[in-house]
């Protein structure tokens, strides 16, 4: 799936026009003509959300009963029975997908979304099919569905047929270049339902939300999805919470101890992903390293605290439990080095890079019980003025 060098667009492709001034959607009855400018400029942006690395995408799992899992199965079911997927039918789902989203729409302006007060930006629901390929094209399509404003080198045109029904054509401005990025585009998803509880079904962008996220109306009213994070989001995501324990843990963690405990860490999922076999967040806490003197109360609250920084919920995001199970696929990237500093007696501190303070110890501080005594050895002490 996100190993896909190359896409090839369907034939079938249709807009719908969503206008909250409108008392309804503005269905097209017929397929949309693609121009062939706009066909390469939209296979370069769908690819790209099929990127590893595009950071700005959310995924999701779909709820029972969400209607754009059902006018997708729909899809899925015409090619069972036809070995394609008919014009009728893809054009009816993607009418009742454009119906859908302009109710969710009409809804939330009403009850003024509390996360994205204000009115909900009109625009044009394109709506098609793609395949994949690798080595071989994929059999099951991809469903893409992108909320764009399509003011920009293109012109998109209502034309009523004879008989009263509408239809969209889109027609290229002279002398301007037609494109797809994200400054045209407010949402978007891409829709591929394996009915396996271990994959995402939904890739979801934002580009008006920026850092907030999936708007609350499009994820959950529209589409009806969960938040899903695959095994290597979540083993970074442990990675960096193990660091950020050790950053607010420095006044109770030795600078070994500190350094022990992210090396133990990644053994750990270096081993696991070797052997194939998962691993959770409470075996990560077990197999920290403490190696200072302390009493069990503070040990076992040392644990705690761990345990607490490794499963802290997230708003909008998929919660990590302490005996969830990740399948260790990548090794997660070693977190840049950060400063840190230490205070004294007296209003002294020593601060400086974590690694550059871990090699000036001759001798690691160590706690006794009248205070903490350390040997460093430099060939540079001078005043800074």
């Amino acid at each position: 799936m996100e190993g896909s060098t190359h896409i090839v667009l369907d034939e079938r492709f249709v807009i719908h026009v969503l206008d909250h001034r409108q008392p309804a959607a503005q269905c097209s009855q017929s397929l949309t003509p693609l121009p062939e400018a706009l066909r390469s400029t939209l296979e370069v942006y769908l690819l790209s959300l099929l990127k590893p690395r595009f950071r700005r995408k959310h995924l999701g799992r779909f709820r029972a009963g969400s209607p754009v899992l059902h006018a997708y199965q729909k899809l899925l079911d015409s090619v069972k029975r036809f070995g394609r997927i008919e014009d009728a039918i893809f054009l009816e789902a993607s009418q009742q997908l454009a119906r859908h989203l302009f109710q969710v729409m009409q809804q939330s302006n009403t009850e003024a979304d509390g996360d994205r007060p204000g009115l909900i930006t009109r625009g044009d629901l394109l709506v098609g099919l793609f395949y994949t390929e690798a080595l071989e094209r994929e059999p099951t399509p991809y469903l893409f569905m992108i909320k764009v404003d399509l003011e920009t080198g293109m012109q998109r045109q209502i034309e009523t047929l004879g008989n009263g029904a509408l239809h969209t054509v889109l027609r290229q401005r002279e002398g301007l270049l037609p494109k797809i990025s994200a400054s045209h585009v407010q949402k978007s998803a891409l829709v591929r339902w394996a009915d396996d509880p271990h994959r995402y079904d939904v890739v979801m962008t934002d580009p008006q939300g920026g850092k907030r996220g999936i708007a609350k109306f499009f994820a959950e009213g529209f589409l009806q999805t969960d938040p899903f994070r695959t095994d290597e989001e979540k083993a970074e995501l442990l990675f960096r919470r193990t660091h950020s324990w050790i950053v607010d843990q420095e006044g109770e963690l030795s600078p070994k101890e500190s350094g022990d405990v992210i090396e133990a860490v990644r053994h750990l999922f270096e081993t696991h992903s070797t052997m194939d076999e998962p691993v959770s967040p409470r075996e990560l806490v077990e197999a920290i390293p403490l190696s200072e003197s302390r009493d069990t109360v503070a040990v076992q609250a040392l644990r705690q605290s761990f345990t607490e920084a490794l499963i802290v919920s997230e708003p909008d995001e998929e919660p990590i439990t302490e005996d969830l199970e990740i399948m260790i696929q990548t090794l997660p990237q070693p977190v840049a080095s950060s400063r840190v500093t230490y205070e004294l007696d007296g209003g002294v501190r020593l601060s400086g890079d974590r690694e550059a303070l871990e090699r000036l110890f001759v001798r690691p501080p160590q706690r006794l019980d009248n205070g903490t005594e350390f040997t460093i050895r430099t060939s540079t002490f001078r005043p800074i003025l």
